[in-house]
């Protein structure tokens, strides 16, 4: 199991031909837009990922990349911003192909992953396949929340406030007297 970043400029069709597999445990740091995305300050130290790729071609003799990664990351929680862990559990199945026209030719369970002649970079391949996955908008549950104020019908101060203007006496409508011209016809 590789704890080195993933390998770089690599031949992807000579793993499928030899029907490769990686398993690695990649530094957050060898994934610079992951590394982005994560709570300020966090820089991956209390992150973990597991990588694990198989590389092969399917009875119907298409190329594919099979993929998992699982593991944690810190983000950063929207209500209070304190980081917050996020589980992490993907599976992808990419089909490999070299054009667009080669991408429709796929079925409609496989992901087209395009590369040409060139060579491909195996971080670039989790990176995407890991920010897909990530939820756009992180919360810690309501009761480990530091936030003192919610916003959400949850929160006990929040419910406690609408019930007491729901008891309080009702103020004049301007718009009563409107009302009972209604009813007038």
């Amino acid at each position: 199991m590789l704890t080195a970043p993933l390998p770089s400029q690599i031949d992807i069709r000579k793993l499928v031909v030899k029907g490769a597999e990686i398993s690695a445990n990649p530094p957050i740091s060898s994934l610079p837009r992951i590394e982005d995305l994560l709570a300020e300050g966090d820089s991956g130290k209390d992150s973990e990922l597991a990588v694990k790729l198989q590389f092969y071609i399917d009875e119907e003799r298409k190329r594919r990349v099979d993929g998992q990664i699982t593991g944690t990351v810190n983000m950063t929680c929207q209500r209070c911003l304190e980081p917050m862990p996020v589980a992490v559990d993907v599976q992808f199945e990419l089909g490999i192909v070299w054009s667009e026209e080669d991408a429709e030719r796929l079925p409609k369970s496989l992901e087209p992953l395009i590369v040409g002649e060139e060579l491909v970079d195996l971080a670039d391949i989790v990176s995407e396949e890991l920010i897909l996955s990530l939820p756009y908008v992180n919360y810690h549950a309501p009761a480990d929340c530091k936030q003192d104020i919610g916003y959400s019908s949850v929160d006990p101060k929040v419910a406690e406030a609408v019930e007491k203007a729901s008891t309080e006496q009702e103020k004049d409508n301007p718009f009563q007297v409107l009302e009972q011209l209604k009813f007038d016809k």
